[in-house]
């Protein structure tokens, strides 16, 4: 029976040991990057630098540009800039002025990529309609709840097909089934803008809530890129008006490489001397209270490096009070332990009872925490929506580590150890 605990002590410690290795190093074969090293990690504006881009509204009637409508266009490009995983922003308008400057992050995509070219699409209007050959709308974006890039097969092939897939309201759906039922045999137009970007022949009448956009000709990552960037535009909603870049510039960081540098210093000690302490405390729980928190700071990097997300530093401190609430689980789970060892409680049946014990206290600040980061990110904008999200993916991962990983490894180590008192921490006064 010892033997197999070792085996899967053994196995843990290498599993742990390579995740971190990989979330630090990454995984190359041969010129493919299978997983992104921390290296790839993007950062904020406040690290980095980025750039900032005028527009100038334009109506297309030379109206007057309302406030309102300035309003609604911050808000398409915001979400347009969160479709792309950028959260570390600022968007603002000038009713005054009728223009909109956005800053982005100089590094949104990679070490390599000019923002400037990332960020296409910012300013298209995106007007979506469905035309019949006569030219009449059918459809338009306001019948349109939803667009999904997916890349499911869509023929007898079996083979990945880049598309986007949309979702139509109550009212798109009549209006789509009508349409489809009256042109059998004929074309369907769909327009983006002035551009048509397929044009479907109906081979019967369509009654369901989605229809698709399929790309034309081009190899398989240009008609993704193109089938994402439609999905993004479409799901972000329509401009009220065009706009027109009037200025791009560069921009400094507002703290600097060097703010990041020391972060990353400090997280590197503080982490050291939250293990140090915490074997000194607990011994044996104190170890295997480091390895899962080197679990937990490895998936956090691979998250982080995998989804793109923007570390800046408001997201910094969400990490470290994640790492906070990691470490208070296992102190929560330890302290019960050593009470049902103190009580002479049999090893097996106090492992049980101090995790049993320790959940609903557990879950109960974690949940509080994550609630909390949850409408930071729902409601937030900018550097507030990327510490929310930061602090809820850091909160799970946390929950995740203290009730998966500790709970395994303590049980194995439970299981081989036969003097509990000195290796969980328990001192002779209060044996």
């Amino acid at each position: 029976m010892k033997k197999d605990n070792i085996i899967k002590l053994i196995v843990s410690v290498i599993i742990i040991l390579l995740i971190a290795y990989l979330s630090v190093f990454g995984l190359n074969i041969g010129n493919r990057n299978i997983i992104k090293s921390a290296k790839s990690i993007k950062t904020g504006l406040d690290i980095s630098g980025g750039v900032t881009i005028v527009y100038q509204a334009q109506s297309d009637s030379n109206s007057t540009i309302s406030e309102e409508d300035l309003k609604k266009s911050e808000t398409v490009i915001r979400k347009r800039l969160e479709i792309k995983n950028i959260y570390d922003y600022i968007v603002r308008s000038d009713a005054t002025t009728g223009q909109i400057s956005v800053e982005i992050p100089a590094n949104i995509n990679d070490t390599t990529q000019d923002p400037l070219t990332a960020v296409d699409g910012l300013d298209k209007t995106a007007k979506i309609e469905f035309r019949d050959p006569d030219g009449n709308v059918i459809l338009s974006g306001d019948d349109i709840v939803s667009a999904k890039y997916s890349d499911d097969p869509v023929d007898s092939t079996g083979m990945p097909s880049p598309h986007v897939v949309l979702t139509f309201s109550s009212e798109g759906q009549t209006k789509f089934a009508e349409a489809t039922e009256r042109l059998v045999g004929q074309v369907i137009s769909i327009y983006l803008d002035s551009d048509a970007i397929t044009e479907p022949v109906v081979n019967s009448k369509i009654d369901s809530n989605t229809a698709i956009i399929t790309m034309g000709s081009g190899t398989y990552s240009e008609k993704k890129a193109e089938a994402e960037e439609y999905a993004m535009l479409i799901d972000s909603g329509t401009l009220p008006f065009s706009l027109n870049v009037i200025n791009k510039e560069y921009i400094g960081p507002y703290i600097g490489q060097k703010a990041l540098e020391v972060s990353i210093y400090a997280g590197i000690v503080a982490l050291i001397a939250v293990c140090i302490i915490m074997i000194c405390v607990y011994r044996l729980p104190g170890v295997v209270s480091s390895l899962s928190l080197i679990a937990y700071v490895a998936i956090i990097l691979l998250i982080m490096s995998t989804t793109g997300i923007s570390l800046t530093l408001p997201g910094i401190a969400g990490l470290i009070l994640s790492v906070g609430m990691a470490v208070d689980a296992n102190v929560i789970i330890f302290e019960r332990l050593k009470e049902e060892l103190i009580q002479k409680t049999a090893p097996k049946k106090a492992f049980d009872r101090s995790f049993k014990n320790a959940m609903a206290a557990i879950i109960d600040g974690n949940i509080t925490t994550f609630t909390v980061g949850l409408l930071l990110y729902i409601f937030g904008i900018g550097p507030v929506k990327g510490f929310g999200i930061i602090l809820a993916i850091g909160v799970l991962v946390s929950l995740l580590t203290a009730v998966v990983i500790t709970k395994f490894i303590l049980k194995q180590f439970l299981s081989l150890s036969s003097n509990h008192s000195f290796l969980f921490g328990i001192r002779k006064e209060e044996n």
